[in-house]
């Protein structure tokens, strides 16, 4: 048969949890009243789930944990033990209902440490179990500290509420006055504005157009005269006379020395 157990509460805290911030919790997650949580904070055990199974004694036992407070969970005898009954499940409301009427069991004989872990009849610790929604997944003695700031803010300094952090810029320059200017009508060719230079009247009756396809050659300069030379003091060489004189002529290369009396020895 499988084991059963109860769920008993008498006020005790977990090491390093106040008891303001620990009473607030376990109202919460009984969504209790403050006579209610009064009860349980009493000192006296007080029974807050009856014949459950050990999945949901560590469940219980876990959530009641993740507030900072300490349950006792206590095995019921196997021969005292009542046959399960098929219910339906109790409401958040009925279990508060028969958590205020539930007996006080008295002291206990030997009061359970701050820090101590439930005795061996009671649930051991393994199993995986769903925490309420919003509980804390680490206790507070196994959470990391946090780190220390070394940043050195010698230099900086805190302006006044609403005050500029940068000089204002100059104001703009004024635009120009347009009020002298209008707009042209659609269609004027533009610019039309005054001037005070004399208009140019080139004379243009020397000027006439060349027929279609001329190619404007007339309008060529003419062609250089030739540059009067004296050539009478120059004559032809005949045909075939050599050009260079014979210190300028490039010398043929001088033949091998002959070496046919010339013989190889062993």
């Amino acid at each position: 048969m499988e084991d059963r157990y109860n769920i008993y509460y008498a006020g005790q805290l977990l090491e390093g949890h106040d008891l303001s911030s620990v009473r607030d919790k376990i109202a919460r997650l009984f969504n209790a009243d403050p006579a209610t949580v009064d009860k349980l904070f009493s000192g006296k055990p007080q029974l807050v789930k009856r014949d459950c199974d050990k999945a949901t004694a560590l469940k219980y036992r876990q959530a009641i944990e993740q507030a900072g407070a300490l349950p006792m969970i206590k095995r019921i005898a196997t021969d005292s033990a009542p046959a399960p009954v098929a219910s339906k499940p109790l409401s958040a409301a009925q279990r508060i209902a028969a958590l205020a009427a539930a007996p006080d069991l008295g002291a206990p004989s030997k009061p359970a440490a701050a820090t101590a872990r439930p005795k061996t009849e009671e649930v051991a610790a393994g199993g995986i179990a769903l925490a309420p929604e919003g509980t804390a997944v680490l206790r507070p003695e196994e959470r990391s500290p946090a780190a220390a700031s070394t940043v050195k803010a010698l230099n900086l300094e805190v302006s006044a509420s609403g005050q500029r952090l940068s000089e204002l810029q100059a104001a703009p320059p004024p635009p120009p006055d347009t009020s002298h200017l209008s707009e042209g009508t659609v269609g004027e060719l533009l610019p039309r504005l005054p001037s005070s230079l004399a208009p140019l009247n080139p004379d243009t009756s020397a000027i006439e157009l060349s027929p279609d396809g001329t190619d404007f050659s007339d309008c060529a300069a003419p062609a250089a005269a030739p540059p009067a030379l004296d050539l009478t003091g120059m004559n032809l060489a005949p045909a075939g006379a050599d050009v260079l004189e014979s210190q300028y002529r490039k010398k043929p290369a001088q033949p091998p020395p002959p070496t046919d009396h010339l013989a190889l020895e062993d």
